[in-house]
């Protein structure tokens, strides 16, 4: 079944391409008429409400076609292993999805102005959440386990700090559960300001998120900047960030600081970065 739903994606996407890449025909080429253009048109939105749909609709035939399986696959799993190792299965089935926390549904589109990292599909789209949903799995612990492993293996997403516990709890599965307790991974995004506002603001959501378990890893984030900046910029910028990185540290969380892409700082005595600004600081 999931070869089958493979083959479907790609044929889709190919024709998704085409769309994408021909000009529209309109006033394009002499020998089209309005009425095929208007049918060119017609076709291209058809083909895009497809595309919106497809993912949900693989779910869903995966979701039918495979559950007896899924159900008989976690009950060998319950009845055969103990907990420590079903938590390393289910934490693997998660592993990799990014889910961006924000303030409305959960599952809600979003609008023109969202964030580069939610245009890209993050968040929109969580593998395997079918698992999740009530009904699926009948054994109550396996699902509640399951569950877990979901927030605890996820990578969240945040652009306000402050609507950590209500973001998380528009999620249908996390009822009875405490969701903020669970959770491992954060990636807190903040503008690329001027040093000192960035730290202020970057201050502000670090104490929403002592509300997380300690040894919980806190990823900040800077995003794209406007324009491609110089090493002493993102110095200043990483450096800058230091000194309240080091106080979450202080409290147990795993701090790492990304002042641009593909350069990661674990914010923690030894480190280079952080060795030499603690000796200019101190």
């Amino acid at each position: 079944m999931a070869h089958h739903a493979s083959a479907w994606l790609e044929d889709y996407r190919g024709r998704a391409e085409f769309l994408a890449y021909v000009p529209k025909l309109n006033g394009k080429f002499k020998f089209a008429t309005p009425t095929e253009c208007e049918t060119f048109d017609a076709a291209d939105h058809s083909l895009s409400n497809i595309l919106a749909r497809l993912p949900a609709e693989v779910d869903e035939r995966i979701m039918i076609q495979e559950g007896p399986h899924c159900r008989a696959f976690f009950q060998k799993i319950q009845d055969r292993l103990p907990k420590e190792l079903r938590e390393m299965v289910f934490g693997y089935i998660f592993q990799g999805t990014y889910v961006l926390l924000e303030a409305k549904d959960a599952e809600a589109d979003n609008d023109d102005d969202t964030p580069v990292c939610e245009k890209s599909d993050i968040g929109r789209h969580y593998p395997y959440s079918y698992l999740l949903k009530p009904g699926y799995i009948h054994d109550s612990e396996i699902r509640t386990e399951l569950i877990e492993a979901w927030f605890r293996t996820s990578n969240f997403i945040i652009t306000d700090a402050a609507l950590i516990r209500p973001s998380l709890e528009k999620y249908p599965w996390s009822a009875g559960l405490d969701p903020v307790q669970l959770i491992r991974r954060v990636e807190l995004r903040t503008k690329p300001l001027e040093a000192t506002m960035m730290r202020e603001a970057v201050c502000k959501d670090l104490e929403c998120l002592e509300c997380l378990k300690p040894g919980t890893t806190i990823k900040i984030v800077v995003d794209m900047f406007p324009r491609w900046p110089t090493m002493r910029e993102i110095e200043n910028r990483a450096a800058s960030l230091f000194p309240v990185s080091l106080r979450m540290r202080s409290l147990g969380y795993k701090m790492i600081v990304r002042p641009l892409l593909n350069c990661e700082i674990v914010v923690e005595r030894g480190v280079r970065w952080v060795e030499r600004w603690l000796r200019e600081n101190e």
